[in-house]
């Protein structure tokens, strides 16, 4: 690792700062907490509703992708569209700061600072392969890239809760602003790259592709934003299914091998499992009494125990099939997720603990577990991408994982609207969570399905990559 470091060139600033503040954009996240549950009296079901509208960008990388690599903007590729992605954010991040007072606004606000993170982090993905020149070079830009996002996501867990109880949310919105303000400058640091654009009417984008992909995503996009401007009824489930039928036109054009249904039928299952929302950390607030500053020690010490797990965990999974590591993750969370359930019916009361050394161990029990969900996925995708289309695979695929966890908080939220909980009333809390612990083992479903297909020739070659990029507070790729 350190002599990554030694090797450092001022062309990595740009990648590196904006995974750096990617990862480091959880110091919000328990100020966004506390100005849903405070300010905007959002309700859990709400609160899982905007959630699926942040995830939904993440859905667009690809049309981003394009974007920069065909359609300069005033001739430059990747500065301009960074400096459009750190707009974004910081307008959403100054407008959560000073103007937003109703929930309306604040979808708008929270939005923007997920398109914006979106665009930096397309951007980056593609400096990262601009910048080097070779692909040993690649693979340490990469690595480094990885290291700045986690020492981004790690260097904020306590802090935020310690901002957010001494400032309180607005303020913390406003720290938040500096992130692209760091890329934005990061952004002089980007030069002109070596490697010749590909013209309009050749390689994989030519032939009008790419003018069919950037207007087909900016449609879906406007598409989406009427539906949710309008109040059109149903208007989640709706944009959940165009984006699915699109997902699967895709597949369909890259060839639709039995391997990649199932992949992307496994794949879905497994990120589609609904969470139990904010009701949970609403509850712990209220009558647990949690405080900013201990929510964030939790933060702290979930992120860096993911990361433990992840390092010691990651070879061992990724060495055993596919279908072995679902059943171990989904029976292990189940499992760890029952001391959260317990401390809700006060089952630390009868081993004398605290509810918040209670928490305190359930968290560092089931933390390290956080990051290994993705590697089962991304080992899947490697193993059944077709020959030549590796990339567009993975691309799909994440655009798919997006959409999977768009619908785990549709999910999410029909459950906490089924268990009517609302700050006023968490009696049905309980039970959402222990319907939520069964559900996360509706994946295991898929099991017989995976070993059919591991007992078949191999249909690919790709190598599964080393490890997961850490989740960000929004659950993105």
């Amino acid at each position: 690792m350190l002599a990554s470091f030694k090797t450092l060139k001022a062309a990595y600033l740009p990648v590196l700062v904006t995974y750096f503040a990617y990862g480091a954009s959880g110091i919000t996240s328990l100020a966004a907490l506390y100005f849903q549950k405070d300010t905007l009296g959002i309700t859990p079901a709400e609160a899982a509703a905007i959630a699926f509208w942040v995830g939904l960008p993440w859905s667009m990388k690809m049309v981003v992708g394009v974007a920069s690599d065909v359609y300069p903007i005033l001739g430059s590729r990747r500065k301009a569209y960074l400096l459009v992605g750190a707009l974004c954010s910081l307008v959403g991040y100054l407008y959560l700061a000073t103007g937003v007072s109703s929930k309306t606004a604040y979808l708008a606000a929270v939005v923007l600072v997920a398109v914006g993170f979106m665009i930096q982090d397309v951007v980056a993905d593609a400096l990262s392969v601009e910048v080097a020149q070779t692909d040993e070079e690649i693979g340490h830009i990469q690595t480094l890239g990885r290291i700045s996002l986690l020492v981004g996501t790690i260097s904020v867990g306590y802090a935020s809760g310690v901002l957010t109880g001494f400032l309180g949310p607005r303020p913390v919105f406003l720290l938040g602003a500096l992130l692209p303000i760091m890329v934005a400058l990061a952004a002089l640091f980007v030069r002109p790259s070596n490697r010749a654009p590909a013209a309009r009417e050749e390689g994989p984008l030519g032939g009008g592709r790419a003018r069919l992909v950037l207007i087909g995503g900016l449609a879906y996009a406007a598409f989406s934003v009427g539906l949710e401007a309008l109040a059109v009824p149903f208007a989640q489930e709706i944009v959940l299914a165009v984006s699915g039928a699109l997902i699967v036109l895709l597949l369909l054009r890259i060839g639709l091998s039995r391997a990649v249904a199932v992949s992307a039928f496994v794949i879905f299952l497994f990120r589609a499992v609904p969470g139990v929302g904010q009701g949970y950390s609403y509850w712990a607030i209220d009558y647990l009494k949690f405080d900013p500053e201990f929510l964030g020690l939790l933060a702290q010490v979930s992120s860096v125990l993911s990361l433990v797990g992840l390092v010691l965990f990651r070879k061992p999974i990724t060495r055993r099939p596919v279908s072995f590591t679902i059943t171990w993750v989904s029976v292990a969370g189940f499992i760890l997720y029952l001391p959260s359930i317990g401390l809700y019916y006060g089952v630390n009361e009868w081993l004398w603990l605290s509810p918040r050394t209670f928490a305190f161990i359930d968290t560092t029990i089931s933390a390290p577990l956080g990051q290994l969900a993705m590697v089962p996925m991304l080992v899947l995708i490697a193993r059944t991408a077709p020959a030549g289309a590796e990339a567009t695979m993975f691309a799909i695929m994440a655009s798919l994982m997006n959409l999977a966890l768009s619908a785990s908080e549709l999910f999410t939220r029909y459950l906490n609207t089924t268990f009517a909980v609302t700050q006023e009333s968490y009696e049905g809390l309980g039970r959402l969570m222990i319907t939520v612990g069964f559900l996360g083992l509706v994946p295991l479903l898929a099991v017989p399905l995976l070993r059919r297909e591991e007992a078949r020739p191999a249909v690919s070659s790709v190598p599964a990559p080393e490890e997961p990029r850490a989740q960000s507070p929004s659950n993105a790729l």
